[in-house]
């Protein structure tokens, strides 16, 4: 009997602070809105018109079409659930629109739990499609470097500086494996931090104090954010092969606690239901 009422309060716990956090969360795609196999643009339909939408503010992630688009898929790294599938190596999602289009935070905080079927050559996890600065590289990568296999960071500032951070777990990134995975910055830090199942490490860290807050900044454009591809001198570059969840942007540096673990965390629904539960289990049992 306690032992139930115990697991009630700390699901209700863990419901509090998902609710504390989500004030700063600007999009967070579960991919549990979807069917296992299903293409993001179903075929038949135009293209771009199907995909998956953020819990907070409704964005759709996009598919191109049944080509060149993501599936639903069931592989997730609990087993329950659903997630994006990229495996084609063409395939990937990218938002036209909403919340993150002209978000120029100087804290934030990008995460996405990923798994790679290979690693060879570089990999775009989370990119935009161009530059603020008429560079060849992109605003912005979250990506597998391709070089020695580490993750890296690559951003570049309002204040026209770019920061790139590589980090990599002991071993370097292995493929077949779900890793979740988050880059943070606080204005004068930037860091990577990874979780393997083990709970979150920060992987490494870079000071970028010798711009302002304000000039590290990441450009507010209208640039589209991609997730499963990056972008390189007006062309689309770097599709990853492997699988993505739980993508979450926030505008704020979380503390390593707040970051989404490896293990899923029950979706909302799951959670109201629990909320609902608990004064009857506790009713009960008095």
């Amino acid at each position: 009997m306690k032992t139930t009422v115990a697991r009630l309060l700390v699901a209700l716990a863990a419901a509090l602070g998902m609710a504390q956090a989500h004030a700063a969360t600007i999009a967070h795609w579960t991919f549990e809105d979807g069917v296992a196999g299903q293409e993001f643009t179903p075929v038949g339909q135009p293209n771009g018109s199907g995909g998956s939408r953020d819990i907070v503010n409704n964005i759709l992630m996009r598919g191109f079409n049944e080509q060149f688009g993501p599936n639903f898929t069931s592989s997730t790294p609990s087993g329950v659930g659903l997630a994006m599938d990229n495996t084609n190596n063409s395939a990937d999602g990218y938002v036209l629109e909403g919340a993150l289009h002209g978000w120029s935070p100087t804290a934030w905080t990008i995460e996405a739990t990923v798994y790679l079927e290979e690693i060879a050559g570089w990999e775009s996890l989370i990119g935009r499609d161009g530059s603020s600065q008429s560079e060849p590289e992109s605003d912005f990568y979250l990506s597998n470097n391709g070089i020695n296999d580490n993750f890296r960071i690559n951003i570049d500032t309002v204040g026209g500086q770019r920061w790139i951070l590589d980090g990599a777990p002991v071993g370097g990134v292995q493929i077949n494996t779900w890793y979740a995975l988050a880059a943070r910055s606080d204005g004068q830090t930037l860091s990577l931090w990874l979780d393997n199942g083990s709970g979150y490490q920060q992987l490494s860290s870079l000071d970028i104090s010798a711009q302002t807050v304000a000039n590290n900044a990441l450009p507010g454009t209208a640039l589209n954010w991609t997730f499963g591809r990056g972008w390189y001198g007006g062309g689309f570059v770097d599709h990853i092969d492997g699988k993505m969840d739980n993508i979450r942007f926030s505008d704020v540096a979380l503390d390593a606690s707040q970051l989404i673990p490896l293990t899923l965390i029950p979706e909302p629904s799951t959670l109201a239901l629990l909320l609902m539960a608990a004064p009857l289990a506790l009713r009960r049992r008095a």
